[in-house]
């Protein structure tokens, strides 16, 4: 028997499924742990991250093309109870292939969880509270970046990383299963129904979205975004920064790096209010150069900072890169619909994670060679200035032909 669900207990509920994945970005504050525990260097650990993204982002594709024919509720449950399994073999890992191959389940978990949360959402607002929902389900999913970090990090100080992860992994199998039940409203008669999804065809959808207005640019700056001031690239390489570069022990560390991530908490919500206001391209535009601006100040600190000047930098700096994704992601969303949401939005981290998956492997092998952070996030900086001037080319040409 088919039974209909609120839009509210829709948008809570794909949003308690972000929230978890984002409490595994927050296990990043772990990984100066278990590379010291496991031996790796700064370019072994980097390819390890650079495979496992890689095949992770690309997944997102398939499973933005599986939505075809398998219910997205069930692929964003399955996404969850993949994490869960990722995240306890990484506790069991004691060497570089043993964390690959945990990192890797875990990725491939965290895939269906953009294209498929926010295309469920999509299904359940519209106009202006389509926007609104979205920045409450990026925003209030990224509090699950600062909880995981304080959280795992009083864990590791008394039980150690291993069964932290151990721990950590339960939460992830739950949710995955209220998802998949929960979520479960049965076939529909409108766009979302898979037999009406089935029917479309591939090729031309994707066609429909090159032709679709901001669509090619944004996906062209999400490739550089992706090794510059991405979430990814940040929360992989911040804490090794703290504590390698700046000589943090694991206490201070862990708070200024949740200090930082409370600004991606309140940034995209803030933000997406106010690019309803100047444009989501406009707002991006603004984050993109504060956040490269910030990222190339971070090489010029040297050892044992000031704690409360460089925890306000973090906070300004994910407060605005953290906003990127949703501000982009609502642009791409606004200007298509039905199935091509489901696309577009694959396709946008696709390229995300893929993109990222090069860039880490580049940034920690550049780690390596200079000894020195500073290399690295000049890069970074650098990558975010070029996205921002080529999003900013291509806005203007667009207008130019459209006038």
């Amino acid at each position: 028997m088919k039974r209909r669900i609120s839009p509210t207990k829709v948008l809570a509920v794909a949003t308690l499924s972000h929230v978890m994945q984002h409490i595994y970005v927050g296990s990043s504050v772990l990984l100066p742990l278990i590379v010291e525990d496991l031996g790796l260097n700064y370019t072994s650990f980097g390819l390890a991250m650079a495979i496992s993204s890689l095949i992770g982002g690309l997944s997102q594709i398939f499973f933005s093309v599986a939505s075809r024919r398998i219910a997205r509720h069930i692929l964003l449950g399955l996404g969850n109870i993949l994490l869960g399994l990722g995240t306890f073999l990484t506790g069991l890992s004691r060497k570089l292939i043993d964390f690959l191959g945990a990192r890797l389940i875990s990725n491939v978990g965290v895939a269906p969880q953009h294209p498929m949360g926010t295309a469920i959402i999509s299904e359940k607002f519209d106009g202006k509270s389509l926007g609104r929902a979205i920045g409450f389900h990026y925003g209030v999913a990224y509090i699950g970046n600062v909880v995981g970090p304080v959280l795992m990090t009083l864990l590791a100080v008394m039980w150690g990383w291993r069964n932290t992860l151990f721990a950590f992994s339960i939460p992830a199998l739950t949710v995955g299963l209220i998802v998949i039940w929960y979520l479960n409203e049965g076939k529909k008669k409108d766009g979302g129904n898979l037999e009406n999804r089935g029917e479309s065809n591939l090729k031309t959808d994707i066609l429909t979205l090159i032709k679709t207005k901001s669509v090619v640019s944004i996906l062209v700056t999400q490739a550089l975004l992706s090794g510059g001031i991405d979430l990814g690239t940040l929360t992989t390489y911040i804490p090794l920064f703290l504590a390698d570069s700046l000589q943090m022990d694991v206490y201070v560390r862990g708070m200024v790096y949740t200090v930082g991530l409370l600004g991606g908490v309140v940034g995209p919500i803030l933000m997406g209010e106010y690019a309803g206001h100047i444009g989501y391209v406009r707002a991006s535009l603004l984050s993109m150069g504060l956040a490269s601006l910030l990222t190339y100040m971070l090489s010029l600190y040297k050892s044992e900072p000031q704690i409360i000047l460089i925890s306000l930098h973090l906070f300004a700096l994910m407060f605005m890169s953290f906003s990127l994704p949703t501000l982009l992601q609502s642009q791409l969303v606004r200007v298509t619909s039905g199935y091509n949401r489901d696309l577009v939005v694959g396709i946008f981290f696709t390229i995300g994670f893929a993109f990222s998956s090069l860039w880490v492997g580049v940034i920690g092998h550049l780690i390596d060679v200079y000894a020195s952070f500073k290399p690295a996030l000049l890069l970074m900086g650098t990558l975010g200035l070029i996205a921002l001037t080529l999003l900013l080319r291509q806005v203007k040409e667009f207008k130019h032909k459209v006038n």
